[in-house]
């Protein structure tokens, strides 16, 4: 049969149709599926399980049904914190690290060089995650957290951080330890739309949702710890103090410092006469010591770090000066900073830290049965359960679990971004926390966790023997008063 030319012409006309038809419709059924991917919902079908009701596991709160995905890539949570995952990269995958039965997670932090002995918290997450993964695990899922060393050299977290943000394995970072490490990750992280969460430093600069929605921090912020000092010296010198600090050289100090000035200008009655900072490659910190005694000052705030606390604290208790002993979190841990003191003689006590949780041996503690729980489980892993690292990895352990708990339960189930969501949005007590201290954030609100503690004076011990800590004083709470970076830099 022989067709005419319009005829001929028709049916070409039909077939570009088609093949037109065909290409748009391959072509927005491939632009669905990569949204999908992107920003669509958990993929994955846990098992049913049942969260320990005796308090050793944290349960999802019930708010957080209310929260996670509102629409399409937006995700949504309280404090007026929203997620927009449509600006991350176009391979992005919103369930990656998570299947059925897995949350993979990873860290970085030391397992070797000078400061390796920080390592020992990754450990102390793995035991109890360990514990968490055979009482059922998170919602049906087992949390695994895969650790690379750094020797505490940012270029190398760095590096460490890009592997496994490529490699696609892993659904979030959770306490990378260290400051410069962390704050040479944020721009990176929140590039490419990767948690992380909960980094094992107290800088202030973790508490900015707005500017950084990728990363959390944890712990009891610089800015919070110096506040609590600078209260509890108003009460204990109610008709003023002359105060002298000795920090640091490094950012840890420094930030320390930003925040004690930050407080005594907030506070009055309150002088900082004296300022002395050493070098992180200096041999000891004597002549700090005696430049900063030479100023008579009735306080000094020790914001030191590693064996420095030791020194300094020593170098304080063999000279003339008697000023009353302020010492931060690093300087806190007795088998590190104070038991050292007894091979010459000295004993620290008289020096009062902030405290917010207990150490598990410690005979204050209230809740036995959870201390007792965290001796026998890391002491069954082949750990040492007096090692003060090992007892923070619970403590940040913990807080992951309640993050992935609460993002389990979300609109839209347990993706990387109600992950997101329920980092920046959880409340939650970890068992061993000083009386009347939680954990909490909310959003663009309040993103600093702990905002409360108790000054406690070392005491009871003798060159031979270590002591123990007392309280000093009420617990002194500043729940919401920093609220957020931007806040709290402006000094409000």
């Amino acid at each position: 049969m022989i067709r005419s030319t319009w005829q001929r012409r028709l049916a070409i006309l039909v077939v570009a149709a088609a093949t037109t038809s065909l290409v748009a419709c391959s072509h927005e059924e491939a632009k669905q599926a990569a949204e999908a991917q992107k920003c669509g919902p958990s993929t994955s079908k846990p098992a049913d399980t049942t969260t320990p009701d005796d308090g050793t596991v944290p349960a999802p709160n019930p708010d957080a049904k209310n929260w996670g995905q509102s629409e399409g890539c937006v995700y949504t949570g309280p404090g007026d914190f929203t997620l927009d995952l449509s600006d991350c990269p176009s391979s992005w995958d919103n369930n990656a690290g998570i299947t059925d039965d897995e949350i993979r997670l990873f860290t970085s932090m030391p397992h070797s060089g000078a400061l390796a002995a920080y390592g020992a918290i990754s450990e102390g997450i793995k035991t109890y995650l360990d514990y968490v993964n055979r009482n059922g695990g998170v919602q049906g899922r087992k949390v695994t957290i895969d650790v690379k060393d750094d020797q505490y050299q940012p270029d190398q977290t760095r590096k460490n951080v890009e592997e496994a943000v490529q490699s696609g394995d892993y659904a979030a970072s959770f306490a990378v330890l260290g400051s410069p490490n962390n704050l040479n990750l944020m721009d990176y992280t929140d590039k490419n739309c990767v948690g992380h969460f909960m980094v094992a430093a107290s800088d202030n600069e973790f508490g900015d949702p707005t500017n950084h929605p990728w990363t959390t921090g944890f712990g009891l912020d610089y800015y919070n710890e110096s506040g609590i000092w600078a209260s509890w010296i108003k009460e204990k010198f109610p008709q003023g103090a002359k105060v002298a600090t000795i920090s640091i050289g490094n950012a840890l100090g420094q930030a320390y410092i930003n925040g004690f000035k930050r407080a005594v200008a907030q506070t009055d009655g309150i002088e900082i006469i004296d300022e002395q900072t050493n070098d992180v490659t200096a041999p000891n910190v004597d002549n700090e010591v005696t430049s900063a005694a030479a100023s008579k000052a009735d306080v000094v705030v020790v914001a030191e770090a590693g064996t420095f606390c030791t020194q300094a604290i020593g170098a304080i208790e063999k000279s003339s000066w008697d000023p009353v002993v302020v010492a931060a979190q690093p300087c806190a841990q007795i088998q590190t900073t104070y038991a050292p003191l007894g091979k010459q003689g000295l004993t620290g006590n008289g020096t009062n830290v902030v405290r917010y949780y207990y150490a598990p041996t410690d005979p204050d503690n209230a809740n036995k049965e959870f201390a007792q729980l965290y001796t026998d489980t890391v002491t069954a892993a082949g750990l040492d359960a007096k090692n003060a690292q090992i007892a923070n990895g619970w403590f940040w352990a913990w807080y992951v679990v309640q993050a992935l708990q609460d993002a389990s339960v979300m609109k839209g189930g347990l993706t990387r971004a109600s992950i997101n969501i329920a980092a920046h949005s959880y409340t939650s007590t970890y068992p061993l926390m000083i009386e009347g201290v939680e954990g909490s954030v909310s959003g663009t609100q309040d993103a600093y966790p702990f905002e409360a503690g108790g000054m406690y004076t070392y005491t009871g011990a003798t060159p031979s023997t270590t002591g123990h800590f007392e309280p000093a004083g009420p617990l002194i709470d500043n729940g919401g008063k920093l609220g957020n970076w931007e806040k709290a830099k402006a000094g409000k």
